[in-house]
């Protein structure tokens, strides 16, 4: 019994670093936040992707049966991810002339990161799909502990890659614009999908 508990909660880990790891929207917002701010920022908008997720698995769990109804408002929810990640885009240009040693200090600010990381999640389709149907699968199989490894894997990501992008920072001068435009190519990429997936859709 403990044997499989322990097995499942590995599982959730691999899980939860397999889906926080990949280049994606959420990373390069972690990442333009580390750079342009500080650890922390980079941290809390992985917590605020992080908590968009609770949200999800919370829904998928207790409306499982309105997967239908969600699914008629995917394209409506593509199309506003698409806005978000395009803002959040332009964000990244407007941060290509600032200093490189600007640092996030003031609780207000952090908050704003945080906000970054769920707004960015809260808005993607994807993550929707992901829990109403691989999530819930896995935990029906796996059971509920898979959920407590799931959490340590993104929680083990979201510490690990800014303090790496960090690092990186201190000892490499070009990882402020390196990082930078790995960020607004990506959140680009991400708003086009998602704009001609909703549009896709709706047509």
């Amino acid at each position: 019994m403990v044997l499989e508990l322990v097995v499942s909660a590995l599982a959730g880990v691999v899980i939860g670093l397999s889906l926080a790891a990949p280049p994606g929207p959420v990373n390069a917002l972690i990442a333009s936040h580390t750079v342009t701010r500080s650890w922390r920022a980079g941290f809390y908008v992985g917590a605020g992707a992080a908590t968009a997720d609770t949200v999800f698995l919370a829904l998928s769990v207790l409306a499982h049966s309105a997967v239908v109804g969600i699914n008629a408002w995917l394209p409506v929810i593509s199309l506003l991810g698409a806005a978000v990640m395009a803002y959040f885009a332009w964000g990244a240009v407007r941060a290509w002339r600032r200093a490189e040693t600007i640092l996030e200090t003031s609780t207000e600010q952090h908050a704003r990161s945080y906000a970054t990381g769920l707004s960015v999640n809260i808005t993607s389709p994807y993550p929707i799909l992901w829990w109403l149907t691989a999530g819930l699968v896995l935990i029906g199989q796996l059971g509920p502990a898979v959920l407590v490894g799931f959490y340590v894997g993104l929680l083990l990501w979201i510490t690990a890659f800014p303090a790496a992008v960090r690092a990186a920072q201190r000892r490499f001068a070009r990882t402020y614009h390196a990082v930078l435009i790995f960020s607004i190519v990506c959140l680009a990429a991400f708003a086009a999908w998602l704009a001609w997936s909703g549009i896709d859709a709706l047509v």
